[in-house]
């Protein structure tokens, strides 16, 4: 498919709000079918020049939406969700009778588990629409959105560039108007980094507040820390779908039972008493200006909304390059064991599709494999040492902000090439992941989330919102008050049509 050069257009419908839309067809001034279609003719008209929505079951979301209008009418309660249409990631998310390609793996286009995993599951039982999976690169081990089934998705603020990723179908078809809230999941900053290029939100919660339900192996998403959770355009949608995604499932081991008011974080988005840490690079990650001169602006959002900011130094143990190899490890050892599990059902990547793998990710994970006991345990010191950096820092303040990333969306590849800068100031950069701040908190288990920050050169630069352990309320209310006093709504009027 040949790459258009300006920016897709939006319609009318795709300015409603998830928390309008449920609001709306619950009073049943909306029906869950009109509003479903709507949501289909937006996916019909732009997915072809974003190529976000790699797969649909629309007849089926005109089902569910037809049985919730009836539900409705006959005045049965309904879900908080109710109508609201919404999309899922092609990655570590799993709906029964739909496809899995493991982000755009060709041996696995006909690939269908049976089982659900925690986002689909717990939002059709919040009577959300689901209308289809969503592109991400092959197993997640890359923060732009490219694959060799599907290719990359592009930008909805410059179509040349990259969505950013793991979850970057879900950020552009959201961004794009295609649908108000999509599902992310984030093993080194996935729903984050694609919320930042996209210009939208994306909320990462602390570890067990969404419950990761993996078998065989229930322990396989704590090294590093994975999450799921949501990206929207609004804080109040993101609150809205964690009310839906939160709460205790006792098939997961670290599943939190605390329960957390999400939606009571918009009531209070005065920030008087917090106290903010800024890091622009947390003291080793070179940052492009243009990047930090948007941060510098917006962080003054922050003291206007009653909160003290001040700057802060970071002692993390090691350089970005150390780091970013340290993530690499841990979450290569998750991919392998993947793959095992994959094998265990008769399709053996490695032996037979290893061509369909990328370069990067067999080389780390021959690097996992071969560590000794004794590279294990120095992995998991020097991860206690991150842990005990921010740990430290937390000391002092209540929340850490930062660039989310420290580069603009690169112009895409070849199809199924695409990653990030090598580059940035002329400080090499492992272009995965080496320029984003994201994968800290894969490392120590804390809330995160990304919001707009604003725009440079026309593109967006996402801001970072990190909490202390558990503080999820804390990080949705900081989230809240950034939105408040620096409305970012506007931005996406560039990919309007003119009125």
């Amino acid at each position: 498919m040949d790459s258009p050069s300006a920016p897709i257009t939006t319609d009318d419908h795709a300015g409603l709000s998830a928390t309008e839309t449920a609001r709306r067809i619950k009073s049943r001034d909306l029906s869950a079918v009109e509003v479903t279609e709507a949501a289909i003719a937006r996916i019909e008209q732009k997915n072809p020049a974003l190529n976000a929505v790699i797969f649909s079951d629309f007849d089926g979301a005109r089902h569910r939406a037809k049985d919730l209008d009836t539900r409705i009418a006959r005045g049965e309660p309904v879900g908080v969700l109710a109508g609201v249409p919404t999309l899922m990631k092609d990655l570590f998310d799993f709906r029964p009778g739909w496809p899995s390609t493991l982000g755009g793996v060709p041996a696995l286009k006909a690939f269908v588990p049976d089982f659900w995993s925690t986002y689909p599951k717990r939002v059709e039982a919040a009577d959300a629409i689901l209308l289809g999976k969503t592109n991400a690169p092959v197993l997640g081990f890359n923060a732009a959105t490219d694959n060799p089934l599907f290719g990359a998705t592009r930008n909805p603020f410059d179509l040349e560039r990259n969505s950013g990723g793991s979850s970057g179908g879900s950020a552009a078809a959201v961004a794009s108007g295609m649908v108000p809230v999509a599902g992310a999941t984030d093993g080194g900053g996935s729903i984050r980094i694609p919320a930042s290029w996209c210009g939208v939100a994306g909320f990462q919660p602390s570890q067990g507040r969404v419950p990761m339900v993996m078998r065989p192996n229930a322990f396989g998403g704590i090294s590093p820390f994975v999450y799921e959770g949501p990206v929207a355009r609004t804080v109040s949608d993101l609150a809205l779908m964690m009310t839906a995604l939160a709460g205790y499932d006792a098939g997961d081991p670290f599943s939190n039972p605390q329960q957390i008011d999400f939606l009571g974080a918009l009531k209070r988005p005065s920030l008087k008493g917090k106290r903010i840490g800024y890091t622009r690079d947390f003291g080793v990650y070179p940052v492009e200006e243009s990047i930090i001169s948007v941060m510098d602006d917006a962080v003054r959002a922050f003291s206007q909304g009653g909160a003290e900011v001040t700057e802060i130094d970071m002692p993390l143990p090691l350089d970005h390059q150390g780091l970013t190899d340290l993530w690499c490890r841990l979450i290569s050892a998750g991919s392998y064991s993947m793959l095992s599990g994959l094998k265990d059902q008769g399709i053996d990547l490695l032996r037979h599709h290893r061509d369909q793998l990328p370069e990067a990710l067999i080389h780390w994970m021959d690097v996992a494999k071969g560590q000794s006991f004794s590279d294990m345990r120095e992995d998991q010191i020097m991860r206690t040492r991150v842990y005990d950096a921010f740990a430290s820092a937390f000391s002092n303040v209540d929340l850490i902000i930062s660039p989310t990333t420290a580069a603009l969306p690169v112009k895409n590849f070849k199809v199924g090439t695409t990653t990030g800068p090598a580059c940035i100031n002329g400080v090499s950069v492992n272009p995965l992941i080496g320029w984003c701040m994201t994968y800290l908190t894969n490392l120590i288990g804390h809330p995160a989330a990304s919001v707009p920050a604003g725009l440079a050169g026309g593109l967006p630069v996402g801001l970072q919102i990190i909490g202390k352990r558990h503080a999820d309320f804390d990080v949705m209310q900081a989230a809240a008050c950034l939105e408040r006093e620096r409305p970012w709504s506007q931005i996406y009027r560039a990919l309007e049509p003119c009125r």
